[in-house]
């Protein structure tokens, strides 16, 4: 089949499958209705009839018992009270009576019968052999008959008489098929509805699938904001939500890489060409070879540095960046303050410590932490105050690492996370990804980091996280996970100008 056939007849093939068993449901519970109903219809024919024939009976017996045993209008004759009955009995069209009187046909009612079996030499043969009341079915010309012969005896008369009743099937078993004809044109009516129905009931349960189909068709790198409009709650709505959460988490993706590749090669360019040109001019002598060296060496680790927080903040898009385990916050706070002690000569003072333990990554927490520090460093001067801190704060952990330099403007601080921004107090050897780190860090715990205004005037930048944050589940996914029921103990800030240092960690780069 050509292509595009094929792509015509496609969106259409769900569809028509749904429909089809739909229909074939429909007509299958269509013949079985109309199956019951003809054996049903035809089953009370057949018992009206007998009752009919059962009727006759009973009232050619109440005839008989009423007749005259007396005085001039007795019969003395068993002919002569067969003819009164069937004076006074009128045979409806569907029926017949007729008297047998000493083996012959006698007389029949009045109305003319749909087959004579008063000639049917075979039947009344039949019939004048009667003794006792005889009900049967028969053949005649107009079909199947219920018959019944009922025979009598007058006293003083040795012949024999028999009513014979006949009741034809015929008009009311076509009664009972017109009906069944009926049925059947009233199904075949419904039948075609509920196709129709069924046809646009599909189109609409299955629209959120077209759309999902067409919006993947759309869909290319520019094209990323497509979503499907989902109404109602079914599976096909879910469907459609699952759909629309894989497109984020699409654009998510593409949007970092595209950043990524952006920011790779803004930032990368400037070093690439002070380099080149610092290369090209550069002259024989040795020391102006010497200088020309380490003015490379110093763009090169700046290019190093650049490119390994560009790749850590690509990481920070992966589920698995964030691996929570136990972390008590006291030992965080009181570890990261020591290590970062050993970066410069500050005032290091602890304000506080939450004695609590949740769900975190201690690693990335001490890593956004010794950022933090970097930047605090950089923006004090010698012998200024540095303090880190934690505590619980409703259903929040605040940590944070407060200083007392100059401080962040209001209307720069939402900017100053961002990558390689200008706003804020950046440093000469700032990458200007730093704190866009400690964003990625904060927000991978579902939290926000934040910088407000410090005790002294300077810049407290504040890592807010959840009380009861997500739990790993050892897929890269996270879920809510209750956290380690300990007391908050505020310790009183220290006023020591001097903390033990830890043993100089790797070194921390600048933000």
């Amino acid at each position: 089949m050509p292509a595009t056939r094929r792509s015509i007849l496609r969106p259409w093939a769900a569809r028509t499958r749904i429909v089809a068993w739909l229909l074939s449901l429909v007509l299958v519970a269509v013949a079985a209705n109309q199956l019951i109903a003809s054996r049903v219809l035809h089953a009370r024919v057949d018992d009206d009839l007998v009752d009919e024939v059962e009727h006759e009976y009973e009232k050619f017996r109440t005839a008989a018992e009423l007749s005259p045993t007396s005085g001039s209008e007795r019969p003395t004759k068993v002919y002569e009270f067969l003819d009164g009955y069937l004076a006074t009995n009128v045979a409806e069209p569907s029926e017949a009576l007729f008297s047998i009187v000493d083996g012959r046909p006698d007389r029949r009612s009045r109305a003319e019968p749909l087959a004579r079996l008063d000639k049917d030499a075979v039947f009344v043969r039949h019939a004048a052999a009667a003794r006792a009341p005889t009900f049967g079915r028969w053949d005649s010309d107009a079909g199947e008959v219920l018959y019944g012969v009922f025979p009598v005896r007058v006293d003083g008369d040795d012949s024999w008489g028999q009513l014979v009743v006949v009741e034809f099937a015929a008009p009311a078993q076509a009664r009972a098929s017109s009906t069944l004809r009926t049925l059947a044109l009233v199904s075949l009516v419904g039948t075609l509805t509920a196709a129709l129905a069924a046809w646009l009931v599909a189109g609409r349960i299955l629209r959120p699938v077209r759309q999902v189909r067409d919006t993947a068709e759309r869909i290319g790198e520019e094209g990323l904001d497509e979503r499907i409009v989902v109404t109602g709650d079914d599976e096909v709505a879910q469907l459609a939500r699952t759909f629309n959460r894989m497109l984020d988490r699409i654009q998510s993706a593409f949007a970092g890489q595209r950043q990524f590749l952006d920011d790779a090669g803004h930032e990368l360019r400037t070093p690439l060409t002070v380099i080149r040109g610092h290369l090209e001019v550069m002259g024989d002598s040795e020391e102006e070879r010497a200088w020309t060296l380490g003015l490379v060496t110093d763009e090169l680790d700046r290019m190093s540095r650049i490119v390994d927080d560009l790749l850590l903040l690509a990481r920070s898009e992966r589920p698995d960046f964030i691996a929570p385990e136990p972390v008590d916050l006291a030992d965080l706070t009181v570890e990261a303050l020591a290590k970062a002690s050993a970066m410069a000569d500050r005032r290091w003072l602890l304000d506080e410590v939450a004695e609590q333990s949740t769900m975190a990554d201690p690693q990335r927490l001490t890593q956004a932490l010794m950022q933090l520090t970097a930047n605090a460093v950089e923006h004090t001067d010698g012998g200024g105050r540095i303090s880190f801190g934690s505590k619980v704060a409703g259903d929040r952990i605040l940590v944070w690492v407060d200083d007392d330099g100059p401080g962040v403007p209001v209307e720069d601080r939402e900017a100053i996370f961002d990558r390689f921004t200008t706003a804020g107090r950046r440093g000469r050897d700032s990458t200007g990804l730093g704190l866009a780190i400690v964003r990625s860090i904060a927000e991978g715990h579902g939290g926000t980091a934040r910088v407000e205004d410090g005790a002294d005037g300077g810049a407290r930048f504040v890592l807010d996280l959840p009380l009861r944050p997500p739990a790993h589940d050892g897929s890269g996914d996270l879920r809510d996970s209750a956290p380690v029921e300990q007391t908050l103990v505020a310790s009183e800030p220290t006023t020591s100008t001097h903390v033990d240092p830890m043993p100089a960690p790797e070194k921390v780069r600048s933000t």
